[in-house]
């Protein structure tokens, strides 16, 4: 996840985009992978998405092209922010070599899959390499912050989020769209923010790139909302720059679309007092940083995790 070599320029890794200390996400409009390569350098497409709970997740990308894990987080050595191929076979070749010329990651490699590496193809290097991201990434899940508290009956919070809390769960409709213990109802929804052109296309087609249908042309899928006061900014394509513009979008009703979805399109009314409460209540669903080791130093050899070992209380 942290190391760089496994990039066509050696400057880039997943924690360029997911940031492991800005909530595994960038806090960019369009992020910027490898800034090596000069400021004229590509930028991505999307909105970086923070991968805080990815494990819940059914679908990956925002388009949900994707819904195994292991295989979503191969995909960025194939694209271009970490350049390995264009194609999975080019990609899955190149990390396969990088990987195999590295002992340590041989001796890794063995140790968790039971394979040698050097011997493995290609395409099973790539596999392994994807589950073993996945298992790193199943830790990236947060922590009780105050609304879990509160709502288990153990803790206060603000009198505006509590009022903020029966907004959500009533006139604002947020919980139709946000529910349950990870706050999304992990499907697709067009809430207006990739409008039709007038020649029919949109600047973004969402899930119709993946179903082909024209019903599904700027869906997107309903993100988490733990820990969202602080990964701004919003939406797809990082247009809207604080909640309180998410907020003022929902609240018009979500904008002209023919596919805009049935649960918005009408004004909700919300005062310049509920747009706050709301907001209050947001804020509660922030919980302490989710840390996990990254990178310090060599790969552990079989030695060096038997040292380990040795220190722990017996």
């Amino acid at each position: 996840f942290f190391d760089t070599r496994l990039s066509a320029s050696g400057f880039t890794s997943c924690n360029n985009c997911h940031v492991f200390n800005t909530n595994w996400q960038d806090n960019l409009v369009k992020p910027r992978p490898d800034t090596s390569q000069g400021t004229d350098f590509f930028t991505l497409p999307f909105n970086t998405e923070s991968l805080l709970n990815i494990v819940y997740r059914r679908f990956f990308f925002r388009d949900g092209r994707l819904q195994d894990l292991g295989h979503a987080l191969t995909e960025p050595w194939i694209e271009d922010n970490q350049q390995l191929g264009r194609t999975r076979a080019e990609a899955a070749t190149h990390l396969a070599g990088i990987l195999r010329a590295k002992p340590g990651y041989v001796a890794h490699f063995r140790r968790a899959f039971d394979r040698d590496i050097t011997h493995a193809s290609d395409e099973e290097v790539f596999d392994f390499a994807g589950k073993a991201l996945a298992v790193f990434a199943r830790q990236l899940v947060t922590r009780p912050g105050p609304f879990d508290r509160w709502n288990q009956g153990r803790g206060s919070i603000p009198e505006a989020a509590v009022a903020g809390a029966a907004l959500f769960t009533g006139r604002a409709r947020c919980v139709l769209c946000h529910v349950g213990p990870n706050l999304t109802d992990g499907g697709f929804h067009n809430i207006g923010t990739s409008p039709p052109r007038d020649d029919g296309t949109r600047a973004d087609e969402g899930r119709a790139r993946v179903t082909g249908l024209a019903g599904d042309g700027g869906k997107f899928l309903t993100p988490t909302l733990r820990q969202v006061v602080t990964t701004s900014p919003y939406y797809h394509d990082g247009s809207a720059l604080t909640l309180h513009d998410v907020i003022d979008h929902l609240d018009a009703g979500g904008g002209d679309d023919p596919n805009l979805d049935p649960l918005l399109g009408t004004p909700l009314g919300l005062s310049a007092g509920d747009k706050f409460d709301l907001y209050a209540f947001l804020k509660t669903l922030r919980s302490p940083p989710t840390v996990v080791r990254g990178s310090t130093g060599p790969l552990c050899d079989d030695a060096a995790v038997a040292a380990l070992r040795a220190q722990l209380p017996r």
